[in-house]
This record gives C-alpha cells, sequence and structure tokens, in this order.
C-alpha cells in the first residue's frame, strides 16, 4: 500500500457505530477505506467489513458539495441495485466526532469486505474469467439503467471465493433516455475520448454506457498483457493517443500476443466513436464465447424504473427531536429463487454515530 497521506485519517481502535476501526485497505483522492469489526452480537450481521469513510463534514464549502454529491450517489445506488456481481453496502453512518474536526460530519459506507483490488493483484490467475464476471456486472448495470463511470482494475474488488465484484459507485450516474449526467472526474487512462473534451453543464458532463465499455477493453488489455492498448508512458500522453485515436490518426497499439477472439473484443470495445462500440449484452456474449463460458440464457426481466430516493431519503433522515438517529441496514431475506436479497430497514439508534442522515449543509460553520 502506498505510504501517502490518507484522505481521511482514522486511529486504528476508533468506533464507529456497532464497528471497530482496524488497519487502512486503500485510499483515493476523496475517501479512505478501513477494515473492521463488529463489537456487538447482532445476529444476520457480517463479523468483518470494509468501511469508506468520505469527509462530508470538512474541508471548504465547494469541497464539501462535491463530497456530499459522490457519497449520496453512491448509497442511493446501493440502497437500489442488488446484484451478486456488485459490492455489498450494509449500512451508513455519520460520524458525531466535535472535537476531533477532520472526522466530525464524515460519511461512513459500511460495505462487504474483499481481499483486494484488481490494481494490487500480482497475478490474475485466469484473466479471461475475472474479465467474463466483470462485464456480467456491466450487463447488469446497463440494464438496471445505470452507468459506472469509472470503471478500472482499483475499482474492481477480489472476494474470497475467487469472484469479483465491481465497487465504488461515487461516479455512478442513472440513464435519462439515451444518456446520464456524472461528474467531470475520471481517470485518464480509462476515459473515452469523447470525455477528455466533453462540454459540461450543471448537471455534469453527459455520459452513456458506451463509457464502461471504452473502460473495460482498456481493462481487458491491460489485465491481459501488462500493457495499455494505446501508446505513452504517462497517462496524460495515452490520453492524447486517445484523442489522435478518435481523429483517426493514431492506431490502437494492442499486444500481438493477444489471441484473435480477444483481439476483436478489445477493438470492439475501443472504437473511436462512442456509437460504433459494441453493445454490452453483445460484449458478455463475446467474452463468454473467448472464455469457453456457455452461456445459459439470461431470464427476461422489465427495467426497473428506480423509486426516486423517497425511500432512500426517508431512511437517511435523522429522527428529529428525540436524540435519535435513523440507521439504514442491510437485512437479508431468501428470493423464491434462493438467493440473498437485501432490503434497506430503518431502524432507531441511540448512537450518536450511528445513521445514515446526508445532511444540507454542513453540521458547523466553515471557516
Amino acid at each position: 500500500m502506498s505510504r501517502e497521506p490518507h484522505a481521511v485519517s482514522v486511529p486504528r481502535g476508533y468506533r464507529v457505530g456497532r464497528w471497530e476501526v482496524r488497519e487502512p485497505i486503500a485510499s483515493g483522492a476523496f475517501a479512505t477505506v478501513y477494515g473492521a469489526l463488529r463489537t456487538d452480537r447482532s445476529e444476520g450481521a457480517p463479523r468483518t467489513a470494509a468501511l469508506k469513510f468520505l469527509p462530508t463534514g470538512a474541508r471548504t464549502a465547494r469541497r464539501l458539495r462535491h463530497l456530499r454529491e459522490l457519497a449520496e450517489r453512491e448509497v442511493e445506488f446501493l440502497a437500489r441495485l442488488r446484484s451478486p456481481r456488485l459490492i455489498r453496502m450494509y449500512e451508513t453512518l455519520v460520524v458525531e466526532d466535535p472535537g476531533n474536526p477532520e472526522l466530525d460530519g464524515a460519511t461512513v459506507l459500511v460495505l462487504e469486505k474483499a481481499e483486494g483490488s484488481l490494481d494490487a493483484l500480482p497475478d490474475p490467475g485466469d484473466p479471461g474469467r475475472l474479465l467474463a464476471q466483470i462485464c456480467d456486472g456491466l450487463v447488469e448495470l446497463h440494464r438496471a439503467g445505470w452507468v459506472h463511470g469509472d470503471l478500472k482494475p482499483a475499482n474492481v474488488l477480489l472476494m474470497r471465493d475467487g469472484s469479483v465484484r465491481l465497487a465504488d459507485f461515487g461516479m455512478a450516474a442513472e440513464m435519462e433516455g439515451t444518456h446520464a449526467y456524472a461528474p467531470v472526474f475520471a481517470t485518464p487512462d480509462y476515459t473515452p475520448p469523447e470525455l477528455l473534451w466533453a462540454e459540461v453543464d450543471e448537471r455534469g458532463a453527459r455520459v452513456r454506457p458506451s463509457v464502461d465499455v471504452w473502460a473495460f477493453g482498456v481493462l481487458a488489455h491491460v489485465l491481459l498483457t501488462g500493457a495499455f492498448p494505446l501508446p505513452g508512458d504517462t497517462p496524460e500522453a495515452r490520453s492524447d493517443a486517445a484523442l489522435r485515436h478518435a481523429r483517426g490518426a493514431q492506431k490502437l497499439r494492442l499486444s500481438p500476443g493477444l489471441p484473435d477472439a480477444w483481439r476483436e473484443i478489445i477493438r470492439g470495445c475501443l472504437a473511436p466513436a462512442h456509437a460504433e462500440r459494441v453493445r454490452t449484452e453483445a460484449l458478455l456474449t463475446r467474452v463468454e464465447a473467448a472464455v469457453g463460458i456457455a452461456r445459459c440464457p439470461r431470464p427476461s426481466r422489465p427495467r426497473r424504473r428506480p423509486v426516486l430516493a423517497g425511500a432512500v431519503a426517508t431512511a437517511l433522515l435523522t429522527v428529529s427531536g428525540l436524540g435519535v438517529a435513523a440507521d439504514v441496514t442491510r437485512r437479508s431475506a431468501m428470493t423464491d429463487e434462493g438467493t440473498p436479497e437485501y432490503r434497506p430497514v430503518l431502524v432507531a439508534s441511540a448512537s450518536r454515530s450511528y445513521g445514515s442522515p446526508l445532511p444540507d449543509g454542513p453540521r458547523r460553520p466553515l471557516e
């Protein structure tokens, strides 16, 4: 792990609700993830989890607004979508610790704990099967009407059983017809050329499912060959190459060792124009064929129109006047097919740091 300072520093042994913070797992530009142990004996709750701290209670007003938007996006997404290919969220909490300004007001997502991420995996073992699972997760996302928006190895988590989960949905955006709106932030190496010069309005940049398809093509090439499909020694140089590729002035630099099937898959993902890229359902068919997986027919399901954050927002509000916070927990039930289903349940809790309100404003005046 990097020795750089964490985005959110939390001491070992710090208590948040029923969780005790342990070792740091990963840190990005806006959040830090820590391992955690459950300190009570609640039935059905996991013994360990990963706590994702987003500093939504501090910083400047502009940064605070941005962090709160990221937190709200991820909470809403994880509360509404369930899939074996997506990381699970058990509950959300807000830290109440006025004596610790750096942590006071931080939003904490309590997530399923993984063994690691693909960017820290020294040997991917069977990369084709991992890629098939990643693509399957994208199909689930796109069928539900969402775009991930930040697919990259660090956001693909490896579980104890060898399966993978998609994670980090702070950039996830819900489709409105043919496109969605997302914040103007992404990882350059996995950003398609049309977003490198995207027009931005007050709602953000327009994104389509094809941005995830482009990112999958880059990720597949990296996972299969250890190299990027566009030339350049730095992310900036490779972004320039992506722009030239979009204009027809730069060819892809695909590894000569790629099998023909994967070469065609990656070319289909990295088409210069978004409309020319392969659709996700067709992409999964090609990936499974390349891996040698017999594809079972998918059940036909009507696309769910999400219930606007009414139910989620209700669960995220503090119960006023009682000194009690609303605690959104994920209680498991069994579906008719015998698979676990997680539903948000509103529970009253007396713990000061326990609960999940995402307040409209800062908890204390900003300096």
